[in-house]
């Protein structure tokens, strides 16, 4: 397939993932946000989200620069857990922004990817493949709270 064909794709995926990740955390009611939905087991829904932005900062930032390996500078998650969701929005909305760029911008074909050259559709689904692996538990953490799944988040998996 030709690679404009799969960066096309490739961007509609991303733009439903997106819609899946902000509409779960919309989802979240301001009381559950900083708590554990299982108690001492597993994290909190604050800790999920800013493990999906600080991954998307650190890709982000290691396409731009051509090289992304576990020394790519990034927000430390203590900080970022400490958001307010509002903000947390904002951010995975301008992250967003940036991913799109990335995706439309012809110049960055890959990247440098622990010592390995890559290209970025490669990158950038692995990006994706992360953050929908969050998804399992926070299907499992809005259960366990009795919030059912976002519209958008059936839609891409039919469940």
């Amino acid at each position: 397939m030709e690679t404009k064909q799969l960066e096309k794709d490739f961007l509609n995926n991303w733009k439903q993932c997106n819609k899946v990740t902000v509409d779960i955390l919309k989802s979240i009611p301001d009381n559950f946000y900083n708590k554990k939905p299982f108690g001492k087991r597993f994290t909190t829904f604050a800790w999920e989200f800013s493990c999906i932005l600080t991954t998307r900062e650190m890709y982000m930032k290691g396409l731009n620069k051509g090289e992304l390996n576990g020394e790519t500078e990034q927000q430390p998650m203590s900080q970022v857990e400490k958001l307010t969701k509002n903000d947390l929005i904002k951010k995975l909305e301008s992250t967003n922004k940036n991913i799109l760029k990335v995706i439309n911008n012809n110049e960055i074909k890959g990247v440098k990817f622990f010592g390995n050259k890559t290209n970025k559709i490669s990158i950038l689904s692995w990006l994706m493949q992360h953050e929908q692996l969050h998804y399992g538990k926070l299907m499992i953490y809005l259960a366990q709270i009795g919030i059912e799944r976002p519209k958008s988040f059936k839609e891409m998996w039919g469940i």
